[in-house]
């Protein structure tokens, strides 16, 4: 899974960098005035009118995500995750259980710092923790910096993010901190 999160992170670098190369090009001539263009997807993404979307991502830790991006720059979300393990799935110290299906939730915010066409930065952070089994037994605290980048006509945006995770365990076992492998993030945004 490495592979597939390094492999998404080097895409999304090359094509910010092309991007950047393509803006140097001189601009056309102006043609004759037509009807207003078409908002691109990523300036709504952005936060500057209120838009809902839906976002999965490639990485070590999957989530489904439904949300929305508010006028200041704003978006928030909620999501979840499944996973099925017919040996038992591992308790928060890691020993292994008779449980096996899971189901975590997860509560996201970030705020743009930078959004110009088509990029947009934003400081994110999300809430993590267990719905079953074993409810609440762990939250996960990820804070982190997120970049989107739209390079299609169509209204997808992709994106990827430098995270921090602090799992805080509930009973005598200390937090742990560490740092997240970068996953590939997409985006649908509906028009």
């Amino acid at each position: 899974m490495t592979h597939l999160s390094s492999g998404g992170t080097a895409l999304l670098l090359v094509a910010v960098m092309s991007t950047a190369a393509w803006a140097d090009e001189p601009a056309a001539a102006p043609e004759a005035p037509a009807a207003a263009p078409a908002v691109h997807p990523m300036h709504t993404f952005t936060g500057e009118k209120t838009v809902f979307y839906m976002s999965g991502s490639a990485s070590d830790s999957p989530f489904f995500t439904v949300g929305t991006t508010f006028a200041p720059g704003i978006s928030i979300a909620i999501g979840g995750s499944f996973k099925y393990d017919g040996n038992g799935l591992p308790d928060a110290t890691g020993k292994p259980t008779t449980d096996k299906v899971s189901f975590q939730g997860l509560i996201y915010g970030a705020y743009y710092i930078y959004n110009k066409f088509p990029v947009g930065i934003a400081a994110e952070a999300a809430l993590i923790s267990p719905l079953s089994p074993s409810a609440f037994d762990v939250v996960t605290i990820q804070p982190g910096l997120v970049m989107y980048y739209a390079p299609f006509a169509a209204p997808l945006v992709i994106g990827s993010a430098l995270d921090l995770q602090i799992n805080v365990f509930k009973g005598d076992i200390k937090p742990q901190v560490s740092t997240v492998t970068p996953g590939l993030r997409l985006i649908y945004v509906f028009p």
